[in-house]
């Protein structure tokens, strides 16, 4: 085909899978994974379809796709967990200082803030997967080196969440509060053992089948980061303050810098360890950015949602790079992408970028920036209507609906799923710790498949 031709169908499917990922992104249960199980599963009659092309540039044209709707889906994803406390994977560690924010009148700004780290996240990646390649690949060759050492690595990112649980509260010594975030991160790796056992929802009934086993995280994340926010907050009666619908107020340079480079850093630091994705991205990011934002200090919120956008959009670029350095896929999409090409080539030499691999970064730049600006575009009418209800009244029917979703979408079992990690989800307010160790939910049990 043509070049001139084929880049303007990468453009095209730059957009379409922007546009589905913005869709699955605004859903709350709907991942980007459900969009890369679908493509991946109709991956034949895909390429059937688009049979007037070439077989090569049509796996392209399906890459580019699915690129563009991951990165597109961790924007948008951004809305709901701001102003609904509907977290996905991505977005788990945003909804208390999102949430801190709205009841201040800055919910819009909060979305703003992560949207714009995330396109920041993006474009800062884009020059750093070239020494990224030289890091993992030849001629350092780290992943092979270290390889071996990934359950100490792990170990090593439990040991510093717990040794850095912050100032003890009032009335409790340092080590009572680590027992706390030690007993969480345990109690929180059990349940994650239990339920990301591959195949735990697939024979359970539900009212909608959506498929896929990364379906089973929308109760576990929803119980865990984002019920227990609106169970707090039902008691409050009044309205939340007008929302401010101006721009984001500007952070300090030396805020925003630091925000983006750690978040860059950390999704380059964790995109090629199995089953690591943008939320670990965020804790390391977290902890590389001085800790968990803390409510007297409100640029520590505004900087940590900075951080959480420019981690998830880094992760997305870095892990899908990853698939064509070490040739494993590291994500849902990078599995699809996999799948649909039969097998990615390496890049190999160095000078020789494969086709496949450039077309995959431009749609992500272009999903980043369309991403952006519908983000951008919803934050309005999203804040002007969470201005206008009641606080308590709100919290209630967004944490109905979200239980009513997540019975339609995994059924009981899914709701059984939901109110243990709702409870679990609300002893760190209660007690005084931070929210964060409740992430053993993925460290543990990638602990244990790593020894």
């Amino acid at each position: 085909m043509d070049p001139g031709a084929l880049l303007l169908l990468v453009l095209l499917f730059a957009v379409a899978g922007a546009a589905a990922g913005l869709g699955t992104g605004l859903v709350p249960g709907l991942h980007v994974n459900n969009v890369a199980l679908l493509v991946a599963s109709a991956g034949p009659a895909l390429l059937g379809a688009l049979a007037v092309i070439a077989e090569e540039d049509a796996v392209l044209l399906l890459a580019s796709f699915l690129a563009a709707a991951s990165v597109a889906h961790g924007i948008a994803s951004l809305l709901p967990s701001v102003f609904l406390g509907a977290p996905d994977s991505e977005t788990a560690l945003t909804v208390l200082p999102g949430h801190r924010m709205l009841a201040r009148g800055k919910g819009m700004e909060a979305v703003l803030l992560g949207a714009r780290g995330a396109l920041l996240g993006v474009l800062l990646a884009m020059p750093l997967v070239l020494p990224f390649r030289l890091l993992l690949g030849p001629p350092v060759d780290a992943y092979a080196r270290l390889r071996a050492f990934l359950p100490f690595l792990l170990l090593l990112l439990v040991a510093v969440l717990l040794a850095t649980e912050g100032r003890a509260a009032e009335g409790m010594r340092a080590w009572a509060r680590r027992g706390w975030a030690l007993a969480l991160l345990g109690l929180a790796g059990i349940l994650g053992i239990l339920v990301l056992t591959p195949g735990f929802l697939r024979e359970a009934w539900a009212p909608l089948f959506l498929g896929g086993d990364s379906l089973v995280l929308f109760p576990l994340f929803t119980g865990l980061f984002g019920l227990p926010t609106l169970i707090l907050s039902m008691r409050n009666r009044g309205r939340l303050p007008p929302q401010d619908l101006g721009p984001a107020d500007p952070l300090p340079d030396w805020r925003g810098t630091r925000g983006v480079l750690t978040g860059a850093v950390a999704g380059a630091s964790v995109s090629w360890i199995p089953g690591l994705g943008g939320t670990n991205a965020t804790v390391v990011a977290q902890l590389l950015a001085g800790g968990e934002p803390r409510e007297e200090d409100p640029d520590a919120d505004r900087e940590f949602l900075y951080a959480t956008g420019a981690a998830n959009a880094a992760t997305a670029v870095f892990t899908l790079a990853t698939l064509f350095i070490i040739l494993r896929a590291r994500s849902g999409v990078a599995a699809a992408i996999d799948a649909v090409a039969s097998g990615v080539p390496a890049w190999e030499p160095l000078p020789q970028v494969p086709t496949i691999l450039a077309a995959v970064l431009l749609a992500l730049l272009v999903s980043a920036a369309i991403a952006y600006a519908a983000t951008v575009r919803l934050a309005r009418p999203f804040a002007v209507l969470a201005g206008r209800i009641r606080y308590g009244r709100l919290a209630r029917a967004i944490a109905f609906a979200l239980a009513l979703a997540v019975f339609l979408a995994t059924g009981p079992l899914g709701l059984l799923v939901l109110g243990t990690a709702t409870g679990l989800g609300l002893v760190p307010p209660l007690v005084g710790v931070r929210r964060v160790h409740l992430m053993g939910c993925l460290l543990v049990p990638l602990l244990v498949a790593a020894l």
